[in-house]
């Protein structure tokens, strides 16, 4: 038996401990290939156990060519310390096509959910889990999720003491008035204590930081009332769960994990775990909006936590008050979308009173105040396109611009340093892709703002990016859509010239495609203006992003403005 060593993603070091924990009973390990199937084809595993989400441990074929039944897989969080270990069952290729049908319903890569499957490996590894040293685990799972994880164990031991019916409540957002208003009618409905358990896991891009999610909903904690006897009326846990967003399965999903928890009951509202953005619907979501309602009531028989379904919650401007939505209120109702949420928060646009209670809001505007948020201005463009140039500028008007630190990552410079010995295959694009992404994160953290410039050919790569930096900071895609007959005539570096003689290999543009950005925020062609004017625009949506605060009039900006 032969000892390998397998360093987990972060969706996989949720899922170990989830795994580990009982959270995702009956699991006892990730999936093999009998009950991958299984799972996909009639949502339960081959032993009839009802389960709608595929738990794989997905590898590289390298690795899992390496592995034979038997053999132990220690599973080791980032700094490479063992956690766990996986005796080998299963090794099996997967369709990822057949999956995505099967689970999402579409292989359109514009659902979120669908696109994330798709950066996954195509072989996984199956076969059952333990602990290696449950002091050493316990310790790893204060150190990599955020306060109030509780495991299934301590939280059911709590609602035994509660005596009364538990109320889920899942979230992966900050909760509003809307959410509230649903909760208290959830509670009463039961006469129960409510559970809010949030996702604090790798969600989908653009969703707010898993702190700043938990930070909102604590603030709006101490708005519920207390139960009879003066104890609080609410229990808030966190759960470091990796969604999916695979819509009316998802939903099926998050009501078992909660059935785990000890919860009796679990609120099912409108489009659940539904990426939206679908340019197909008017509306926006991928799945009919009321279909998890429908799937959670047809195999409730099969469960032992009961749904509690409830309509969308809007504000009643006539009333001032939330209401469920319905043909008669509709006429009379404001909504306030997540995205539009997040559109105000960044613009400085204070959100309305009726929106959240005000520790609430609090807690957002704060979050989104410039002065602590940071952002990266990312140049992607085909070789000698103009984007170091244009981005070489950027930094020193932004260094003269903005008191927080500015740092340039130019492509060239890169593959000198932080990615010197990567080649130009399609892993190591991405490899160099997720290294200048890791160093962003850590300045984007902080408050700072980082200008990239390079090629970035591939769209994932660019994604996972854009995933890394959204959570702590606004990422700002800026196409720099030079034609290549342009950049070819330009070539400083005589690049285009060696590649068409054959003399460079893998040239992008050449030899290697440039895969175009489908929704930047910004396209620039250089060369059709003057570049002080390319600059400008720049500089221009920076302000109305408010990156940079607008200049007084009278003040100059060094470069961009006479």
């Amino acid at each position: 038996m032969k000892e390998h060593l397998w360093v987990l993603t972060p969706q996989q070091r949720c899922d170990l401990d989830l795994l580990l924990t009982g959270a995702f009973f009956p699991l006892k390990g990730f999936l093999t290939a009998k009950d991958y199937e299984a799972v996909l084809d009639h949502m339960t595993l081959a032993q009839g156990e009802l389960w709608p989400i595929p738990v794989v441990l997905d590898v590289p074929e390298s690795f899992a060519q390496g592995l034979a039944h038997g053999d132990a897989v220690l599973l080791a969080r980032e700094d490479q310390t063992p956690l766990a270990e996986l005796t080998v069952e299963d090794v099996y290729e997967v369709d990822l096509d057949e999956e995505s049908l099967a689970v999402y319903g579409t292989t359109d890569r514009r659902h979120e959910g669908v696109a994330a499957l798709y950066r996954r490996h195509r072989w996984c590894i199956g076969g059952r889990v333990h602990a290696l040293d449950l002091e050493r685990l316990d310790l790893a799972r204060r150190v990599d999720f955020l306060p109030l994880y509780r495991t299934p164990g301590e939280m059911k031991a709590r609602f035994r003491r509660l005596n009364r019916p538990v109320v889920a409540f899942h979230t992966r957002n900050a909760m509003h008035g809307g959410h509230y208003a649903l909760t208290l009618r959830a509670m009463e409905a039961v006469n129960g204590h409510l559970f809010i358990h949030p996702t604090t896991g790798p969600t989908k891009t653009g969703d707010l930081s898993p702190a700043l999610r938990l930070k909102s909903i604590w603030a709006l904690t101490p708005s519920y009332p207390a139960m009879e006897d003066g104890s609080p009326s609410v229990t808030l846990a966190t759960l470091p769960l990796a969604m999916r967003m695979a819509g009316p399965r998802e939903a099926l999903w998050h009501a078992l994990i909660r059935q785990n928890f000890g919860a009796d009951y679990f609120i099912v509202g409108r489009a659940p775990a539904d990426p939206g953005k679908n340019p197909g619907r008017p509306d926006g979501y991928w799945y009919p909006p009321f279909a998890a309602q429908e799937l959670l009531d047809e195999m409730s028989p099969r469960m032992t936590i009961r749904p509690l379904p409830f309509p969308e919650y809007a504000w009643h401007v006539r009333e001032r008050r939330y209401v469920p939505v319905t043909p008669e209120s509709q006429p009379h109702v404001q909504q306030l979308s997540g995205t539009r949420v997040r559109a105000m928060l960044q613009a400085g646009q204070p959100l309305p009173e009726w929106y959240a209670p005000e520790p609430v809001r609090t807690v957002l505007h704060q979050a989104y105040a410039r002065t602590g948020r940071g952002a990266v201005i990312f140049l992607t463009g085909l070789p000698a396109s103009g984007k170091s140039t244009l981005a070489n500028a950027l930094y020193h008007v932004l260094t003269l611009r903005t008191d927080r630190p500015v740092t340039l990552l130019d492509g060239d410079v890169i593959r000198r340093h932080l990615s010197k010995g990567l080649g130009f295959s399609r892993e190591d694009r991405l490899e160099n892709m997720a290294r200048v992404g890791f160093v962003s994160q850590l300045v984007v953290q902080h408050g700072g703002i980082v200008v990239v410039a390079m090629v970035a050919p591939l769209a994932e790569g660019r994604q996972r990016f854009r995933e890394m930096v959204e959570p702590w900071g606004d990422f700002i895609e800026v196409y720099v859509a030079t034609p290549l007959a342009e950049c070819e005539r330009r070539d400083p570096k005589g690049l285009y010239r060696e590649a068409r003689a054959g003399h460079v290999k893998e040239m992008t543009g050449i030899q290697s495609p440039y895969e175009e950005p489908v929704a930047p925020e910004l396209v620039i062609v250089s060369g059709q203006r003057p570049f002080e004017e390319d600059l400008d625009t720049l500089v221009q949506y920076l302000e109305s992003r408010r990156i940079i605060e607008e200049l007084e009039p009278g003040i100059v900006a060094a470069v961009t403005r006479e």
